[in-house]
């Protein structure tokens, strides 16, 4: 695709056009340029809603029946303005030379200059920080409008970079907030990853040492790629880690040859297909969620969010969890753990497989701080702990 331009920065706008409309494919662009491309795509599509909101005031015909290309330039546009305070005249012009419908140009010129000048009154909370109406109405009548705006305006914002460090640790890197392994690396242009190193956040890395400190030299984890669990497992005896999609396992593989793990073995296979039977110290269940817990990281995945999703979810989530069970030795651990801070997927489904199984006592699961701890339960909530929100939950078998 030709991006030469007299316009400035006319090629991160085609490439954050590109991503938008779905596509992986790369332009040849700087260092600074693909910043600038990532970070108009990332804010255009946590903003999406707001935007829209906006746009539509200054559009014929509804937002949402627009051509996607002429969607994607209006929201490149409007992001640059209303979020990332660009000039007026830089992001008008480069975005309307960057829309390569010719016919549409005109539009997306006389929109984007309307909304330059475009002024926001009072918004509801679920437009001002973009963000699933029902599952906002949710979280107020759960939280309270201050922390659910908290909550809100983390999900918004832009995660740290960091990970747990299992050698030494990374020049000028500081300590996370609960694991001093855990380190925070700075951001400075193109990365490479420390040796030893597995980015992730700090909320994961504590779910993992948790996973990592309960007893047990065989280990069948279930749901383990792309390997965040399996990094802090490795070294505590032979571990099988399942998952049922293959591409998903290749990074996982990726990662033990990366790191170097030993007497850890993959499975494609979901927890249903699983022939084991009484034969594990210790079973993993790291669930599919609706991911409520780390929007911050998954900006998109607010956009999947449904009830009828989250119900979907949670069926399988407690099959997971049945199935998985059956593999659990007498006197051995069971861990069920989601990235969502829904009851439904959480407290609720550990409710529901007690009542069914009388055989597993629950215990506390291990935690570096007990301020993250409730009932027994790792709990973490983001705008309390200042990490991504998980849930941990672990059981004894008795006989």
């Amino acid at each position: 695709m030709k991006t030469s331009s007299k316009i400035k920065g006319v090629s991160s706008r085609i490439q954050a056009g590109i991503w938008l409309g779905g596509s992986g494919k790369q332009l040849p662009l700087s260092n600074a340029d693909r910043a600038f491309a990532t970070k108009m795509y990332r804010e255009a599509v946590i903003w999406q809603k707001r935007l829209d909101f906006a746009l539509s005031r200054y559009v014929k015909k509804s937002v949402d029946s627009l051509d996607e290309p002429v969607l994607n330039s209006l929201r490149i546009g409007a992001v640059q303005l209303m979020i990332l305070g660009t000039p007026a005249h830089a992001a008008v012009s480069a975005t309307v030379e960057a829309h390569t419908q010719q016919k549409t140009r005109g539009l997306i010129n006389a929109v984007l200059r309307k909304i330059a000048s475009h002024k926001e009154k009072d918004l509801p909370l679920h437009i001002k920080y973009s963000h699933p109406e029902k599952l906002v109405t949710r979280w107020v009548h759960r939280y309270g409008n201050e922390l659910t705006e908290k909550l809100l305006i983390w999900n918004n914002s832009s995660p740290s970079l960091g990970g747990y460090s299992f050698k030494s640790n990374p020049e000028n890197s500081k300590p996370g907030l609960f694991l001093n392994k855990y380190r925070l690396l700075e951001r400075q242009g193109a990365f490479t990853v420390p040796t030893g190193f597995y980015i992730q956040d700090e909320a994961t890395a504590i779910v993992g040492q948790g996973m990592a400190e309960l007893p047990g030299t065989t280990v069948l984890e279930i749901g383990a790629a792309p390997g965040g669990k399996t990094a802090h497992l490795n070294g505590t005896g032979i571990i099988f880690a399942a998952d049922k999609k293959r591409k998903r396992l290749n990074r996982w593989l990726q990662n033990r040859d990366r790191l170097n793990w030993q007497n850890c073995f993959p499975l494609t296979a979901n927890s249903s297909m699983l022939p084991f039977k009484d034969s594990f110290d210790k079973v993993i269940v790291d669930a599919p969620c609706t991911n409520t817990g780390v929007y911050k990281r998954r900006f998109d995945a607010r956009w999947n969010w449904s009830e009828k999703l989250e119900n979907e979810l949670v069926l399988i989530q407690r099959n997971m969890l049945e199935d998985s069970a059956k593999a659990v030795k007498p006197g051995g651990i069971l861990v069920y753990s989601t990235c969502s801070i829904e009851p439904a997927e959480n407290i609720e489904t550990v409710r529901y497989f007690e009542e069914r199984n009388s055989l597993f006592q629950r215990i506390d699961f291990p935690s570096p701080d007990k301020t993250l701890m409730s009932q027994g339960f790792l709990s973490i909530f983001p705008p309390e702990h200042q990490i991504d929100g998980l849930f941990a939950a672990c059981w004894r078998r008795t006989t």
